[in-house]
C-alpha cells in the first residue's frame, strides 16, 4: 500500500457546491486525513472552478485543458474521453510508479499509455447509458444528436476497458450492469464521499414541498414539469422548484399560484429550503449513478419521496417512499402532507450514516491504493 497517490480528475473539484462535486472534494480530504500524500491533477474547463480549497490536502497540483471538440473527433473515442488525453499529464505521471485513482471513465484514455502500475477507476456512472438516457430526455436536435453519438461510442469504448484496473463504483446498480454488459470482475462498490455525516432532520411539519435540481439539465427541467403538470395540478399544496436556471422554467409551468420558483439560491439558502420543506419531493427520469440531491435531502429534510430510478443503486432501503407512477405519487404525497414528521422517522434513516461514511469509505479505497 503506497503512502503516494495521484488523482486524475475529470473536472475541478473545488469548490463542492454541486452534487457531482462532493465525491471528488471530500475523498481527497479523507484520503488525506488518512495520512495519503496527494499529486492531483485535474482538467480545467470551467469559469469560478480550481483547486483553492485543496491546497493544503494535496503535496502537488497540476491542472491541464481539454482537447478541441473537432480535434477530439479524429481519435473515434468519446470526447468525454479523447479530449482528456493530455501528454503532459502522462509524461508526469511516468516520473514515477505511485498508484493511480482515475475519477470518471472520462479519465480513462491515458490508460494505455501508463507503465504497469496499480489504476484504480472510479466510475460516478455507466456513462454509454447515462448519455443515452440524456439523449431520451433532451429537447434540442443538435444535442440529442451528440448524446446519441456519444452513447454508441461509450458502449464500444466500456467494452474494452482494461481488466486489470480495479473499479470503485458509486452505484451498486451500474457496478451490477458493469459485470453482465462489460464482463468486468475486478470491481467494488464504494458509496459516494459526502459533506453530510450526520442527520439533521426537523421533526414537525412544513408548508411547502420542494423539488431541486441544476435546471440547465434536461432531465431535471422534465422531472420538474411533470411533478407541476401531473401531480400539483390535482394536489393542493405549495410547491418550490429551486435550482441553478430555474427561469428555464418561467411560462412552461401550468398556471398555478402555488407553484413558486427560485433562481439559483445559494448553498445555504438551498439547505434552509430543504430542512423546511415538509416534503422533498424528487423523481427521476435516469437510473444511472447515485441521486446526491436526494442524499442531501434526507440528510437534511423531512419527508422523502422519490421513485425507483432515484434510489437505484445507492445502497438505500429505508427512510424514503417509493412512488412509481402519478397515481401512486399523489397518494403517498397526499397522506404524508397529513402527518408530522418525527423522531421514529429520522431513526430509520441511521443506515444513511452506515452506508456513506466518509472515514470508513476512505478506509475501504485507501486499502486498494
Amino acid at each position: 500500500m503506497s503512502e503516494y497517490v495521484h488523482i486524475v480528475s475529470f473536472t475541478a473539484p473545488s469548490p463542492p457546491d454541486y452534487g457531482g462535486a462532493f465525491d471528488l472534494f471530500y475523498k481527497i480530504t479523507a484520503l488525506a486525513n488518512l495520512g495519503k500524500k496527494i499529486i492531483l491533477h485535474y482538467f480545467h474547463y470551467k469559469e469560478g472552478r480550481g483547486h483553492e480549497e485543496l491546497k493544503p490536502y494535496c503535496i502537488e497540483i497540476n491542472k491541464y485543458s481539454r482537447t478541441a471538440f473537432l480535434k477530439s473527433l479524429l481519435t473515434m473515442k468519446p470526447y468525454i474521453v479523447s479530449s482528456r488525453i493530455d501528454a503532459g499529464l502522462i509524461h508526469r505521471l511516468g516520473r514515477d510508479d505511485y498508484p493511480v485513482l482515475l475519477e470518471g471513465i472520462h479519465c480513462t484514455g491515458i490508460i494505455p499509455y501508463l507503465n504497469k502500475r496499480k489504476i484504480i477507476v472510479r466510475v460516478h456512472n455507466d456513462e454509454a447509458e447515462y448519455y443515452k438516457q440524456l439523449q431520451r430526455n433532451e429537447q434540442n436536435v443538435l444535442r440529442t444528436i451528440y448524446f446519441f453519438y456519444e452513447s454508441l461510442l461509450l458502449s464500444k469504448y466500456q467494452k474494452k476497458l482494461s481488466t486489470e484496473s480495479i473499479f470503485a463504483f458509486v452505484s451498486k446498480t451500474d457496478k451490477e450492469n458493469f459485470e453482465k454488459k462489460y464482463h468486468q470482475k475486478n470491481q467494488v462498490f464504494i458509496p459516494c464521499f459526502l459533506p453530510w455525516q450526520t442527520i439533521h432532520s426537523l421533526t414537525g411539519k412544513g408548508n411547502y414541498c420542494l423539488y431541486h435540481g441544476n435546471l440547465t439539465i434536461s432531465e431535471n427541467c422534465k422531472a420538474a414539469l411533470w411533478l407541476a403538470e401531473n401531480i400539483f395540478s390535482r394536489v393542493n399544496f405549495p410547491l418550490i422548484i429551486a435550482g441553478k436556471n430555474a427561469d428555464t422554467l418561467t411560462g412552461r409551468l401550468p398556471v398555478n399560484s402555488k407553484i413558486k420558483l427560485i433562481e439559483n439560491p445559494s448553498d445555504e439558502e438551498l439547505s434552509e429550503l430543504i430542512k423546511n420543506a415538509h416534503v422533498n419531493i424528487l423523481p427521476s427520469f435516469n437510473s444511472t449513478g447515485v441521486k446526491l440531491k436526494l442524499l442531501h435531502a434526507l440528510f437534511k429534510g423531512r419527508v422523502c419521496i422519490t421513485n425507483e430510478a432515484g434510489i437505484k443503486g445507492s445502497g438505500l432501503h429505508s427512510g424514503v417512499h417509493i412512488a412509481n407512477d402519478k397515481e401512486a405519487m399523489i397518494q403517498v404525497l397526499k397522506e404524508l402532507l397529513s402527518k408530522k414528521f418525527t423522531e421514529e422517522d429520522i431513526q430509520q434513516r441511521s443506515e444513511l450514516t452506515q452506508i456513506y461514511n466518509n472515514d470508513q469509505n476512505s478506509i475501504k479505497l485507501s486499502g486498494l491504493l
